[in-house]
């Protein structure tokens, strides 16, 4: 027969757990709901406009342009890699003309996307959580909502629209650089004639590829932007926390592009 105390500790089971359930969904929904203030707070007029634009092209500037060339050297290892393997090991079967269905799969669709969002997560993001949580916690935030500012609009919206730009942008420049330079550098290491290279990458790129991939990025763009807008307004409390949210906000926004990846791509072949 159990015991009292272990009849407690049974009938605690279930407030327990519904407990960590919702302190796992509550940010998820707090996070959703600061992406709905962003996308309409987008065409509204309130204070702060030229401040606000002023953000916007210090976030493309730091993601975007400073971000390009570690991107591109990341692509062309990328194009690099896949050219070369993939045409020695479809030469063994006489294949090569499917060389370019694989590099439309994983560079324009699959990998291409996720390694931008990762570049832009560990580069740029990090440093929007961390640069909002030193604000929140000099109470800097406090003065802009004293002087009539929204924080989500001065702040929070410039970072979450210079960051989804940017990854755009710095996507484009992944695709360009891993199938042109990783094409040009492969002809030092594989034997590959041009002509049937882009006669079937051509073939094998078609409008729903791009789309899926553009779609991807715009899609990662916004969930990095949102969530690391989040935990940097959510610096409140010592310092010491500012590192564990930026873990958070690094993690989740991993978690939530890899779902939304996957849930296209379920969409895509169904």
């Amino acid at each position: 027969m159990p015991g009292p105390r272990l009849e407690a500790v049974v009938g605690r089971l279930p407030a327990d757990l519904w407990t960590r359930v919702r302190g796992r969904l509550t940010p998820l929904a707090e996070i959703c709901a600061l992406f709905y203030r962003l996308v309409r707070t987008t065409c509204t007029l309130a204070p702060g406009g030229p401040l606000a634009k002023l953000e916007l092209g210090r976030e493309i500037y730091l993601t975007g342009v400073r971000g390009g060339p570690v991107v591109a050297l990341t692509a062309l290892i990328l194009g690099l890699l896949v050219i070369v393997h993939a045409t020695r090991q479809l030469a063994r079967i006489q294949g090569e003309e499917y060389i370019g269905q694989l590099l439309v799969l994983i560079v324009i669709r699959e990998v291409g996307p996720l390694l931008t969002a990762f570049f832009v997560i560990l580069r740029s993001g990090a440093a929007i959580t961390v640069e909002l949580g030193a604000l929140a916690l000099t109470r800097e935030l406090e003065v802009l909502e004293m002087l009539g500012l929204d924080p989500d609009r001065v702040l929070g919206l410039p970072r979450f629209w210079g960051l989804t730009i940017s990854l755009v942008a710095l996507y484009l420049l992944s695709l360009f650089t891993a199938i042109l330079g990783g094409f040009c550098f492969a002809q030092f290491f594989a034997d590959i004639y041009w002509q049937g290279f882009w006669l079937s990458f051509l073939k094998a790129l078609d409008w729903p590829d791009l789309a899926i991939g553009l779609g991807k990025a715009l899609f990662f763009g916004m969930i990095i932007g949102t969530v690391s807008v989040y935990y940097g307004l959510q610096g409140t409390g010592s310092l010491r926390r500012l590192p564990r949210q930026t873990s958070q906000a690094a993690v989740l926004s991993l978690v939530l592009c890899g779902s939304i990846n996957a849930l296209l791509d379920v969409v895509y072949y169904l």
